[in-house]
């Protein structure tokens, strides 16, 4: 039995995107994520005839936010 060819294979460098472009690539990204999840939203709220309604509220001196569902009919 021969052995096997070990010889060392010749490393291959690939291109590292740079801190900037790598921000941008992230940004994009997160961007798309948004709106798809806002369309989504969106296209379920026309299905149940509902609408969102942001609250802000003021409790202990600590103001929060919420959002509620209600229905149009």
């Amino acid at each position: 039995m021969s052995k096997p060819d070990l010889n060392p294979v010749e490393e291959q460098k690939l291109a590292q995107p740079t801190p900037e472009e790598v921000k941008k690539i992230l940004q994009a990204d997160r961007l798309a994520r948004e709106q798809r999840a806002a369309a989504r939203i969106k296209q379920v709220l026309e299905e149940e005839r509902c609408v969102m309604n942001p609250v802000m509220v003021l409790a202990n001196n600590n103001v929060s936010g919420r959002i509620e569902i209600t229905a149009v009919d």
